[in-house]
């Protein structure tokens, strides 16, 4: 007698709803993650939470994170994962703000704040072959990915839910965040190493006083408004002139991975820095977006360029050309950009959390 179709595919059915839980690690034994709580660096003001520091999630010096996990939720919870800020030269996990930290663990939102490997710019008396031997600015990047799949790879040990997981950061963490954010999955399923095989896909992002995009020759067209009526003292608006006149060089070279200025042009930098896009990167299916820049002034030009209101118009901009929600605000007076929620970022990340 034949059996009847639909209880033919139940079994198959019943296995891929055990199997899946956004991981390609499923049904293998994972080793428990061993913490050891200690007392928490900020006033949880009453909050249950238990507090782990320096966990490690790989084998470089600064691949460690520390987490907090809420007590008294129901079931697994959201992960918000921080990353700080730096100019991916400095900087540390521990510049995390409390009121946000306590605001995510009111919500039941386990947090997590990562270090990852810093770049060293060489001095000119040094010259440039290290610039190229640390391979720039996707060291930190991919440092980042990682700590995102290793704690996806521990989720029963830290009782989250690996399919709601969304990432903030400042600056350098800004960026970080949306490369992620706006990046395909990077999970290896062929990887010896099963944290590599995890998605890295998330839920949403937070960018603060974020750089638009990082194959940084975009930012001639993206910054030109406040770098056009300069050029005469800069020297012109191009990226590599502006570096050099802030004296800057060694740092672009490092974070491009290259040793020269000429070598930027070169059609194996032109891959490296698609990679690194933010904004080539990302199309409507990717992460939503919160971003907010502030006013820059004129005291610090490096600040200027780094930070400026530009480039958070610049990521609202691709956001709506390409159907992603994005949440946006600036508080440059000549590039003002306000939101009409007022949503704040961390009622977004829990909104996308929830």
């Amino acid at each position: 007698m034949t059996r009847p179709r639909k209880l033919l595919l139940l079994p198959l059915l019943l296995a891929f709803a055990a199997c899946s839980n956004g991981s390609d690690n499923d049904g293998e034994d994972r080793p428990p993650l061993d913490l050891a709580f200690t007392a928490s660096p900020i006033d949880l003001d009453g909050i249950a939470a238990r507090y782990a520091e320096d966990v490690r999630y790989g084998a470089a010096e600064r691949n460690v994170l520390d987490v907090f996990l809420p007590d008294d939720c129901e079931g697994p919870t959201p992960l918000v994962i921080y990353i700080h800020g730096g100019g991916f030269t400095g900087g540390d996990k521990d510049s995390l703000e409390g009121g946000v930290v306590r605001s995510f663990l009111q919500a039941c939102v386990a947090h997590a704040a990562i270090n990852y490997t810093l770049l060293r710019v060489p001095s000119e008396e040094e010259g440039t072959a290290s610039a190229v031997a640390q391979g720039g600015v996707l060291t930190s990047l991919k440092d980042a990915a990682r700590a995102l799949q290793f704690l996806r790879y521990h989720f029963e040990s830290l009782n989250i839910d690996p399919e709601r997981v969304a990432l903030y950061g400042g600056s350098a963490g800004a960026g970080a965040s949306l490369w992620l954010g706006n990046h395909d999955d990077m999970a290896d399923a062929d990887s010896a190493d099963p944290v590599l095989r995890e998605s890295t896909r998330v839920s949403a992002v937070g960018a603060l006083a974020t750089q638009s995009t990082y194959d940084l020759l975009r930012w001639e067209e993206i910054l030109l408004p406040v770098t056009e009526p300069l050029a005469p003292i800069l020297g012109g608006t191009d990226v590599p002139t502006i570096a050099a006149f802030l004296g800057q060089t060694n740092y672009l070279l490092t974070f491009l991975g290259v040793g020269s200025v000429a070598d930027i042009y070169s059609d194996e930098n032109a891959a490296y820095r698609a990679d690194v896009d933010l904004l080539g990167l990302m199309d409507a299916g990717d992460a939503p977006i919160y971003v907010h820049n502030f006013d820059t002034g004129l005291g610090n030009p490096l600040d200027m360029f780094l930070h400026h209101a530009l480039h958070a118009l610049a990521v609202k901009a691709r956001a709506d050309e390409v159907g992603l929600e994005c949440v946006a605000y600036s508080e440059e007076p000549d590039y003002p950009l306000e939101d009409p929620s007022g949503e704040t970022l961390d009622a977004f990340l829990i909104r996308h959390l929830r």
